[in-house]
Parts: structure tokens; sequence; C-alpha cells
């Protein structure tokens, strides 16, 4: 009777720590490593050098797919001339592809710089020809490792910097 009751005990413990638990925020921290030699050519890819550039910096973005959004935190190092733009493109390594979703980048700034914020998915620009026809074909984008962060510059309007998004461990 003893080991009936410690396992009803133990089955009914189990049960109402899970009824009782918050349910459990679904996010994923991605990060990227951004350089020159990372960026597509004009001719839509790379398999040597990139971008002649002493810029770098990093992504970290965290998809919330609970609040759907999206939060970005971008540092930039060495940046030669001033910041047009930074987006997640949709596109596998070193090749060129379409902006799905738009950062808030600070005018103009140059040298050493971040910048963070937070997109909703509602906000992403759907681009059906690439496959991305909802926001959950571009979260399974980015999570399967076809989305990079790009950073543009006025010398460089088509990219400065760029990396592939990795999944954090």
């Amino acid at each position: 009777m003893t080991s009936r009751v410690m396992r009803a005990f133990g089955a009914t413990a189990l049960l109402m720590g899970l009824a009782s638990a918050p349910a459990a925020a679904q996010s994923f921290t991605l990060t990227a490593q951004l350089s020159g030699s990372n960026e597509a050519t004009a001719t839509g890819t790379s398999t040597t050098g990139g971008i002649n550039t002493g810029a770098f910096g990093d992504c970290r973005i965290v998809l919330d797919l609970t609040s759907q959004t999206v939060t970005y935190n971008v540092n930039v190092f060495n940046l030669p001339s001033g910041v047009t733009a930074s987006h997640i493109h949709v596109g596998a390594e070193r090749t060129a592809g379409p902006v799905v979703v738009n950062f808030t980048v600070p005018a103009t700034a140059s040298n050493d710089f971040g910048f963070a914020g937070t997109v909703a998915f509602s906000a992403f620009v759907l681009r059906p020809d690439q496959g991305i026809r909802s926001s959950d074909d571009m979260v399974q984008a980015i999570l399967g490792g076809n989305s990079y962060c790009n950073v543009h510059s006025q010398v460089n309007p088509g990219g400065e910097i760029r990396g592939q998004f990795t999944l954090k461990q």
C-alpha cells in the first residue's frame, strides 16, 4: 500500500506541477559574426573575399514565438562611412537575398556604434517568390540557417558587413 500511495502522490505532484507551471515562452537566440568577407559580390555570390573593409561586428536576435517579435542587438566597429540601413535578409551563405526584416539604424553613425530594437512578425516583408509567404516561413528560414544580418553603408550601399545566423546553444 505504501508504494501505491507513493506512486499516486508522485503522479499527482507531477500533474500539479505541470498544471501550475506557466507556459514556457518559446524563444530562440541566434547570433551572426559580421564581416566584409561574408558579403556577396555584385554577381550575387562570393566564394572569395567579398568586400574589402576593416569594419566588423556582431548581431544577436531573439525570436519570441509567444509575443511574435524579433528583438535585435547589433554592434558595429570601424565602419569607415555612415550606416544607411540594416536588415535580416533571407538567403544562403554568400548568396544575395531580399530584405525581410528591417532594423532601425542611427542616422549616419560611423566608426564604433550599436543599435537595438524590436520588430513584430506582422512587420516582416513577405517574399512569396523566395518562399516567404508568411511570418512562419521567415521564422523557419531564420531557424534553418537560411538568413543573415547585413549592415549597409554610404560607401557600400549593397552591404558593408554581413553574417549568417546560427542558433546559439
